[in-house]
Parts: C-alpha cells; structure tokens; sequence
C-alpha cells in the first residue's frame, strides 16, 4: 500500500544516470580518438550523480571503464592488460610533462584514476603494477570549471578535463575535443541552475527512541522483590525447554527469603550442572510441585509486588511463579544506564562500588546471586533517590 506523504521516485534516465529532467545524453559530442582512454575507476565513484568519466565513455567512444569493488575485504588491487607502452597521468613526481613527448614518444593508451583525491592515491598504492609504466603529467592552463565539486588544489581539474586536455596535447589535430569540455560545462551550468530555483529539502535526523535513562521507577516501590532462577534442559527431554530448577527471591525492605526446589518431571539435572548450581540430588529429589511453589510465592511476595533481576533470562526462567501482571525490570539495564557504561558480572559490581553482597539464609547458587542483586538494588534505589536525573 503507497503512503501518500512519500513522493514517488524521480524519473530517472539509465544511460547517465540523471534524472530525465537534467539527462544530458542528447546534447554530447562523439569523438573518435586515436588514442585509447582506460579510466580505473573507484567503487564509490561509480554511481555519483556529479562523476565525470560516465560523460567521458559517452563521448570519446575508445574508452573503457574499470571499476575497483574491492569486495567484503576491500582490496582495491586490480590489474589491468594495457599495452606496453601505456602511460598513467598521475601527478607523480617523476611523471613526464606530456608537452615535452615528441610524437614518436606519445602513448597509445592514456591510463587515468578516477575518484576523490583520496582514493586516487589509494587506487595508486594498492596497485603497484602501475608504477612499471610510464608516468606523465599535464598543466593545467586554467582553473577546473567543475563549481559542483571543489578540488582540493587550484592546479587540479576533474577527470573529464584531464583526459581532454592530455588528449589535445597527444594529437591536437583531433578536431571536436573543445565540444567534449563545452558539454561539460553546459551539464554544470543546468546543474546550479536547477539548484537556483528548487527549494531545497532539508532532511532532518530522527531522534532514536531510546529507554529512559533514569533508573526503572519499580526500583522505588516498597513491595519489590528481587528474585534469581536456576533452569535447565532434563536429560531426555526432546522439547529442548528449559525448566525451572531452583527459585530464590527476598524483599528489598526487609531481606525476607523465599526458597524453593522444583521438583523435576523426570530424573532432573546431570550431577555436574547440580554442582555449578550449588544442590544435591537429595534436595532435588525433594523438591515441591511447581504450583504449590507459585502459591507460596504468592502469599510471600504478596498481590501487586513487582519484581527485579540482575538479568532478565532470570525473569523468564522463573516466570511460571509469577502473576500474569507482576511487573518486572532488570537490575543490569538501570545500572548501565546510571553509570553509562556496561555492566561487569554481578559480582564484581559490588566490587567496583564498595559495598559487600547481604546475608541472606538461602541455598547455592542462587541464594548468593539474589544476596548480590539484593545489595546492587538497595544501592540502586538509594542513588535513584539522591541523584537527580538518575
């Protein structure tokens, strides 16, 4: 379906590249030159809307362009099968001045780098094979008639004016090299004054919709919760779902302690993750029924209490305690976000800001990671209160 606030593409002219209304194919010259013109062309050069060597190949009819990609790498090395006595006009310091060639010198091809300045010199680099051929230099009689782009020096021209220039010195008996350069100056006039009389249309940056930056408001509530979950995938269990291990929570005001070991459909956890988990199979064994965990959550936590972790994969593993309108937030995301910075690993924020994890009476692992997030969301709630803007 078409927004009618977009407006729809410019007719556009495949051949220049230009939009029709500023096409320039049916008001160019064709030159036939004895000598042939090869244009290494950077990649960023190819589709610009102001780029010479497209006018060049539509007018002298013996040149080929060669466009460097570089590819996912960006290797600009090309080489090229050019003639012996080929010559590069390049601005190089031993570059001959092309006025000075007697005829029987003159190349039968002109090899020219099209681009920025910066990425001609690139180009040059990353091809070492042009530095085995010849290299010669023109001076320029006047200063560059290109007002869309500046050059960055006052003796540099654009590539359409170099190529006919050295064009004019290698075989000045060439007639209609003067219409080549009068078609380009006649393409830049129509240029600015197209610019002249259209209303430019600024184009404004979006802002990013981005979080608040303030530590999460549920921080502050007198009920939270901060809770930890330990989850894994049973052996055997084709579905691939992890499910709920172990629940550890305390409330922020007090350090009251929820805990409990879900009982597991089947055989439960391999000994080693019970380990890292910091359980015995005994306990496990012993564990409650997932809902009768849910009901005592319940009446600990108590109706409406929001909940927070470090992480939110915590948030998820233990979700099917939780009331389906329990409002959550991550501990990490309003840490960041006060510091503005990225988070360490839990532990090492209390490092970092000075202050030991609370005591909590709760087993393994789970129980020390909810006595850290305990600490990290009392200093949270502190800062929040004392900082403004925080």
């Amino acid at each position: 379906m078409s927004d009618a606030a977009t407006p729809a593409p410019r007719a556009r002219c495949y051949v220049c590249m230009r939009p029709l209304t500023m096409c320039w194919c049916g008001d160019i010259p064709s030159v036939v030159t004895r000598t042939a013109v090869v244009i290494l062309q950077h990649a960023r050069e190819r589709m610009h809307p102001f780029g010479t060597a497209r006018l060049v190949a539509r007018c002298l009819p013996r040149t080929r362009i060669e466009v460097v990609l570089g590819g996912f790498a960006g290797d600009l090395h090309r080489p090229l099968d050019v003639p012996p006595d080929t010559a590069v006009l390049y601005p190089h310091p031993a570059a001959i001045d092309l006025a000075e060639l007697a005829p029987a010198d003159r190349p039968s091809t002109l090899l020219v780098l099209d681009g920025t300045w910066a990425h001609a010199k690139r180009l040059y680099r990353t091809n070492p094979w042009l530095q085995n051929l010849r290299h010669v230099r023109i001076n320029p009689a006047t200063p560059s008639r290109y007002r869309i782009r500046a050059e960055p020096r006052a003796d540099y021209v654009s590539t359409l004016e170099a190529i006919v220039e050295a064009l004019q010195i290698l075989e000045p008996e060439t007639a209609g090299l003067d219409g080549v350069v009068a078609a380009f100056v006649r393409m830049i006039d129509r240029q600015v004054q197209h610019l002249e009389t259209v209303t430019p249309q600024v184009r404004r940056k979006r802002p990013r919709q981005r979080a608040s930056r303030r530590v999460a408001s549920l921080l502050s509530a007198a009920n939270l919760v901060v809770v930890h979950a330990e989850a894994a995938i049973e052996p055997g269990d084709a579905t691939g779902v992890r499910r709920l291990v172990h629940f550890v929570a305390a409330r922020v005001t007090d350090g009251a302690v929820f805990d409990a070991v879900i009982r597991p459909l089947r055989t439960g956890p391999p000994d080693n993750l019970l380990r890292h988990m910091g359980l015995t199979r005994a306990e496990v064994d012993a564990g409650e029924d997932l809902q009768d965990a849910r009901a005592r959550f319940a009446a600990f936590a108590g109706a409406g209490a929001p909940v927070c972790a470090w992480m939110a994969p915590a948030l998820e593993h233990a979700s099917a305690l939780f009331a389906p309108d329990t409002e959550r937030c991550v501990l990490r995301a309003s840490y960041c976000n006060l510091r503005g910075d990225r988070a360490p690993a839990l532990e090492y924020v209390a490092a970092r800001e000075g202050f030991a994890p609370v005591a909590i009476e709760a087993r393994g692992r789970a129980g020390a990671k909810v006595g850290h997030a305990l600490a990290v969301a009392r200093w949270l709630r502190e800062r929040a209160v004392h900082e403004p803007g925080a």
